[in-house]
């Protein structure tokens, strides 16, 4: 009977764990465009002046907690550099999961502009095709009243979008912390690569 060995199922264990540790800040959108689409398929209008529901909570009501939960975590993103962080254990995962240069660096640029990113950008692009005259999401938060499938989402589809400033705070210290990884990791590259040549090249003076 065959078995997989050690080292390859350790590889693809840290694999599935940057992929969670990636999705983990951006479920809110995730829970958001679900009850869209189920909303879509259940045949709820979203300009509806009745409730859509999703099981004991509305479409409108998990929305809402969405766009609250986004709010929080792009703040906390960009403000007290948790992007930082989320970024060092996505590296991490990315050196214990992938062993050519090339993937690691294809890997943490992909992952360090989606943390970039979709982070303050990703609450509006949710709810943006939500958008009706009933409900104009805007910095000023005027009107205050967000009416999405027969509820009010209120302040925090407004939020969702001054998030969007919370960009040019967090951004920059994931690009930065890209920079630091490529410089370290093509570094420890070819250092093992020296010593693997010098290696090499005692055993054939052997």
């Amino acid at each position: 009977m065959r078995t997989e060995p050690v080292a390859h199922r350790s590889r693809r264990l840290w694999k599935g764990a940057l992929l969670v540790l990636v999705l983990l800040p951006l479920v809110p959108e995730i829970l958001i465009l679900a009850a869209s689409a189920y909303a879509a398929a259940s045949g709820c209008e979203v300009q509806s002046t009745v409730a859509c529901a999703v099981g004991p909570p509305s479409v409108t009501n998990v929305i809402r907690g969405s766009l609250q939960v986004a709010a929080v975590i792009g703040k906390e993103f960009a403000d007290d550099n948790v992007v930082l962080v989320w970024l060092a254990l996505c590296y991490v995962l990315i050196v214990l999961g992938w062993t050519r240069l090339s993937s690691r660096l294809l890997l943490a640029l992909g992952t360090s502009l989606i943390l970039a990113i979709l982070p303050y950008f990703g609450p509006i692009l949710a709810i943006g095709p939500l958008a009706n005259p009933k409900c104009n999401p805007n910095e000023g938060g005027i009107p205050p009243e967000c009416m999405i499938y027969g509820g009010n989402v209120g302040e925090p589809a407004h939020e969702a979008v001054r998030l969007g400033w919370k960009f040019f705070y967090g951004a920059p210290v994931a690009i930065a912390a890209f920079v630091v990884f490529a410089l370290a990791v093509t570094a420890m590259h070819f250092a093992a690569k020296r010593r693997q040549s010098s290696a090499a090249a005692q055993d054939r003076s052997i």
